[in-house]
């Protein structure tokens, strides 16, 4: 009797490591790109240490968001498209208001920049790590969770969620000031603190973003309230913190962890709200008591 041999290990795992290779290059070349656009004459990625930090954050990246894709049971555009906003809006937008609230210093390239390395992170991983099956579609499945609850109780669990962020990022961000004031003191760089009312009003807007995008992202990807809290805590660390951060060679190792714990700690108590007030409630099994 003849014997089929059985695929070797290197065979069955191929597919995957060159999928990863893919996106990780992509990401790298992007990096330098961005590079070019924000200083053509002086390039800081043009060197092995950006271009290994680049590697190690499209390496990151492509851990978190292969797996989210995999769970997006949509078509490859809607997907794409899904993957890129999430990624820009947590890691560009809402850092940007930051960036203009506390530096003044912010690069009018900001907006453009993010969108390369959002595109060119989020479309190869929604294309090489489809899922298994696709659903009707992002309208259908949003009109699904908004059904599962009345209007006027999805109107209060929004408020909650985008002022709550409010409290969440003050205390972490008091946790994380002494290391930013120590930095900016010892380089010189203008750091300026606006007016309390300022702040508050800053923060609540980015509080509606974070509440509207997560929440969003979790009705999509999730089908438990433990896994959109994974889910809403893990693209808020990775795009607002993890992937800026890793990159940020012009700061020091010590402010970079700071920020870093800082903004890790804001998504896990964030994304544990965003699950318990933004999921589409559950139904009973008749069956049950």
């Amino acid at each position: 009797m003849d014997v089929v041999d059985a695929p070797a290990p290197r065979t069955r795992f191929a597919g995957p490591v060159w999928r990863v290779g893919v996106v990780v290059l992509g990401y790298v070349v992007a990096t330098l790109l961005v590079s070019v656009i924000v200083a053509p004459a002086h390039p800081r990625a043009m060197a092995a240490v950006p271009i290994g930090l680049a590697l190690l954050a499209g390496l990151v990246a492509t851990a978190v968001l292969a797996p989210m894709s995999r769970r997006l049971r949509l078509a490859t555009v809607p997907r794409a498209t899904v993957l890129a906003l999430v990624a820009y809006l947590l890691s560009t937008v809402s850092n940007d208001v930051e960036a203009v609230l506390f530096i003044r210093a912010s690069s009018a390239l900001v907006p453009l920049t993010g969108a390369i390395l959002a595109l060119a992170l989020t479309v190869p991983v929604a294309v090489l790590f489809p899922p298994e099956a696709t659903d009707r579609g992002v309208g259908g499945l949003l009109r699904d969770t908004l059904a599962s609850r009345p209007w006027w109780s999805w109107a209060w669990r929004l408020l909650v969620a985008s002022l709550a962020w409010v409290p969440v990022y003050l205390f972490f961000a008091a946790l994380d000031a002494p290391f930013v004031h120590r930095y900016y003191h010892e380089t010189g760089t203008a750091f300026t603190v606006p007016s309390t009312s300022v702040v508050m009003g800053a923060e609540l807007a980015r509080g509606v973003l974070h509440a509207l995008v997560l929440g969003v992202f979790v009705a999509l990807v999730a089908r438990t309230r433990r896994g959109a809290w994974l889910a809403a805590a893990l693209a808020f660390a990775t795009f607002n913190a993890w992937l800026p951060l890793l990159q940020r060679t012009d700061w020091p190792a010590y402010l970079r962890t700071a920020n870093a714990v800082e903004i890790t700690c804001d998504a896990l108590v964030y994304g544990g709200l965003v699950a318990v007030l933004l999921t589409r409630r559950r139904r009973r099994d008749p069956g049950t008591r």
